[in-house]
């Protein structure tokens, strides 16, 4: 197996955002959850840049896809497109969540000026 200069450089990339997450997860600027979906995250990064032909092969046998190139794309977009709705939800329950407080908080102003 032919080592290239990416299966180098990627895991410890991945090591040093593992260990960022951690410390910020100690200091409690990060939850537990979202620790553990990052350090998931970038181990599954590094092993995909160790063995990038094994898994890329897998995955297209897995989903039927002729080209291992093919089947990372598409499972790449399918991520991408997730994440995309998952961020969008999330705006729009943080949205609402500001609009509930705001009106809350103009209610109790008001109820305090007319005492």
């Amino acid at each position: 197996m032919e080592i290239r200069i990416f299966q180098i450089l990627v895991p410890l990339a991945a090591l040093l955002f593992i260990i960022s997450f951690i410390n910020r997860y100690t200091k409690s600027k990060a939850s537990l959850k979202e620790t553990i979906f990052s350090i998931i995250l970038w181990l599954s990064i590094a092993i995909f840049s160790v063995f990038p032909d094994i898994i890329s092969n897998f995955v297209a046998e897995l989903f039927g896809f002729k080209s291992n190139i093919n089947a990372i794309i598409f499972l790449s977009l399918g991520v991408l497109i997730y994440s995309q709705f998952r961020m969008y939800t999330l705006i729009k329950d943080q949205r609402q969540q500001l609009t509930k407080l705001t009106r809350r908080l103009g209610l109790e102003e008001f109820e305090n000026k007319e005492e």
